[in-house]
């Protein structure tokens, strides 16, 4: 096995430290001095691993204040984790999310090849609307390890003040970092179709997208199915 440079174990340690809490969401990092005589390694050593924390997203650095923790506040989440807008319009709209229902089952085949857990291990299979001004058009089927959100229920998603993903993270201590996103047609099925106002096997948009945490560790398997007759999947790349 390859070893790790110094300032890939400097990304690790801290990466770790996150992970066990040491450094809640949103607080910032201990100075620059202050963190590389802990950690015994120069500032640069130490930055440039700081700078691979910044560009995967986990912590940010705020010009004259310090590196701080990620948090999921709105603006993020519509712009790194929230694809959808109106045809020709560039303006992003938070969706209203409903639940439909949460149910504990046993993983299938591809729901454990995803999350990297055995077939027919516990997991919780959530099924959402959402609907922008006012009509549906989209319908997510999410997966969760057990084992990761054990005491989930009905009233966390119903209940909660923000988003799912700031849940994970305020409720269960999961940080959702990055995803990793496959496109595809399709036909949508009786169920969907309805709740889309669609007719049966009407052409829409599959997004199958695997969502990751601080360790690189899959967190949520979500498949979307998107009406696209007036909305459509957005993405941009900042570089």
């Amino acid at each position: 096995m390859k070893s790790l440079t110094a300032y890939q174990e400097v990304k690790q340690k801290i990466t770790e430290d996150l992970v066990r809490g040491r450094y809640p969401m949103g607080q910032a990092l201990p100075a620059e001095k202050d963190l590389s005589k802990e950690l015994d390694v120069s500032i640069g050593t130490l930055r440039k691993a700081v700078d691979e924390l910044v560009a995967e997203g986990i912590v940010v650095r705020r010009q004259g204040r310090g590196t701080y923790v990620v948090e999921h506040d709105l603006k993020r989440l519509l712009y790194y984790f929230f694809h959808v807008v109106k045809h020709d319009v560039e303006k992003k709209v938070y969706p209203k999310v409903e639940l439909v229902s949460l149910n504990g089952v046993a993983a299938s085949k591809e729901e454990a090849s995803k999350l990297q857990i055995k077939e027919g291990s516990p997991v919780w299979r959530i099924t959402n609307r959402l609907s922008l001004e006012g009509k549906c058009v989209m319908i997510d089927q999410i997966t969760l390890d057990k084992k990761r959100f054990k005491k989930l229920t009905r009233a966390d998603f119903i209940e909660r003040t923000g988003s799912i993903y700031q849940m994970y993270q305020m409720e269960y201590g999961q940080t959702v970092v990055r995803s990793s996103e496959r496109l595809r047609a399709g036909l949508a099925g009786k169920q969907h179709a309805e709740w889309l106002g669609l007719n049966p096997d009407s052409p829409v948009l599959i997004i199958r997208r695997v969502a990751f945490g601080l360790q690189d560790e899959p967190l949520e398997w979500r498949v979307s199915t998107l009406n696209t007759s007036q909305h459509e999947y957005f993405s941009e790349l900042v570089v």
